[in-house]
């Protein structure tokens, strides 16, 4: 059994594709079918009768072989999935990164580039935080895309494939800017046979943050310790935590981390 933190629950042919952080090496793994695309039946990924959701920590019977193109696949056996925690904002930050993977391409790979690396450098998932989430719906493919920036400036388009965000914008919510997003590469495919395969990006999975999650985002960019943020609150608000802060001393606090410049020894 493998536990991972869920960083994705997108579809994928019908079924799913679900993807996360290894609890115990910090590594991304995609639970994967020997069906042809590797998708991942719905009721395979049930838990307790529920979809798979973003921060789940889920355990899952998995083997250390990889099929497919994707170094991070790994089979799936017989046995039952468990929902085993939830992880938080604050466990999953150490894991964004600051460059888009293959950002020579802006919106797909082709598939000969990533055959022709080595297998541990065929990585097609990676977790970027963003400053600009701007959603479309596109009527002639009827598919819901997103238009990003990353907290490092570069820009992305990506069809949305993450089911309950689909869902929460096809009943009109508005998504916010600042999000966690996993961005996934997708199976080898083509528009004409004139055309070179290639694995399109995909928004795999968005998690919005809340000013509260910011803050600890603030602090870490500016590597501030629980300790220094604990005696910040103390002097300012004479409060502990941010969870006693009122939402006007939220945003105020926020702001004033937001104004402070990045140290030079700290690389964003």
């Amino acid at each position: 059994m493998v536990q991972i933190i869920c960083l994705a629950n997108s579809k994928k042919y019908g079924d799913r594709c679900i993807a996360g952080i290894e609890n115990s090496t910090g590594k991304w793994i995609r639970p994967v079918t020997n069906l042809e695309h590797g998708q991942v039946p719905e009721e395979m990924c049930l838990v307790d009768n529920e979809e798979p959701r973003l921060l789940d920590i889920l355990e899952i019977p998995l083997l250390d072989t990889c099929p497919g193109y994707e170094y991070e696949n790994r089979l799936i056996v017989h046995g039952k999935w468990q929902r085993v925690g939830q992880a938080s904002i604050t466990d999953i930050l150490q894991y964004c990164e600051a460059e888009i993977l293959h950002s020579q391409w802006q919106t797909s790979v082709p598939i000969s580039f990533l055959e022709s690396l080595l297998d541990r450098q065929r990585r097609t998932l990676q977790l970027m935080r963003t400053t600009k989430f701007q959603v479309d719906y596109c009527k002639g493919t009827r598919k819901w895309e997103a238009s990003i920036i990353t907290a490092n400036a570069q820009t992305i388009r990506a069809k949305i494939t993450d089911l309950a965000l689909i869902d929460k914008l096809n009943q009109g919510t508005t998504i916010g800017n600042e999000c966690l997003v996993t961005i996934s590469l997708g199976q080898p495919w083509r528009k004409t046979d004139l055309d070179e395969f290639a694995c399109w990006k995909l928004i795999a999975g968005v998690i919005e943050l809340s000013k509260s999650d910011l803050i600890w985002v603030e602090m870490q960019r500016l590597g501030w310790s629980l300790a220094q943020g604990r005696s910040y609150l103390h002097q300012t608000y004479n409060k502990r935590s941010r969870q006693e802060l009122t939402s006007t001393e939220i945003t105020e606090f926020l702001n004033y981390l937001k104004s402070l410049p990045t140290p030079s020894n700290i690389t964003v």
